[in-house]
């Protein structure tokens, strides 16, 4: 118990702040939105972005990790596309009415513990980042995270296309 006190208590506090700011996120997402086109493509376009950058700065621009990431990103859109994920959908004065949904926070608390997970690893154990079945495991989760959040952008935006039939959230 005094190891876990020891690595917590060196946790930067940004972490800490970032972890509030995704709960914050969270529980707004688990209430009825009203989102623009631009604002459901900011969300994925953050998650992408981060996501490839931390498969490069923890990996290097190795093509495994990369095309691991690529490969789960591929795999969580098409899942999430036909999976109908969550809720109704429609479309209001030119903006999308999205049901709440605690998804959103689970995926984002996922994220976050799994990057929390692999920089505590790495910290302990710099090695780590050579094996290449860390490098493709890590990777592959975040391209699948990060795809679940594209996948419910775009079954959002094509809610918008058919208003008239249901979408799923």
């Amino acid at each position: 118990m005094q190891t876990l006190t020891m690595i917590l208590a060196n946790v930067p506090v940004w972490v800490w702040a970032l972890l509030a700011f995704i709960i914050a996120m969270g529980l707004r997402l688990s209430r009825e939105q009203r989102m623009s086109r631009s604002r459901l493509l900011l969300v994925p376009a953050i998650w992408l972005a981060y996501g490839a950058w931390g498969v490069e700065a923890t990996f290097g621009l190795n093509a495994a990790p990369l095309l691991a990431w690529a490969a789960g990103l591929a795999v969580s859109v098409k899942l999430v596309r036909s999976s109908g994920w969550a809720s109704l959908v429609r479309k209001e004065a030119g903006l999308y009415v999205v049901p709440g949904s605690w998804i959103p926070m689970g995926l984002m608390l996922t994220i976050f513990c799994a990057k929390f997970a692999l920089g505590m690893g790495l910290a302990m154990n710099p090695a780590l980042a050579h094996q290449t079945g860390v490098a493709l495991g890590f990777s592959a989760l975040f391209g699948l995270l990060s795809g679940a959040f594209l996948g419910r952008s775009l079954n959002i935006l094509s809610a918008g296309r058919h208003a008239t039939s249901p979408a799923f959230a």
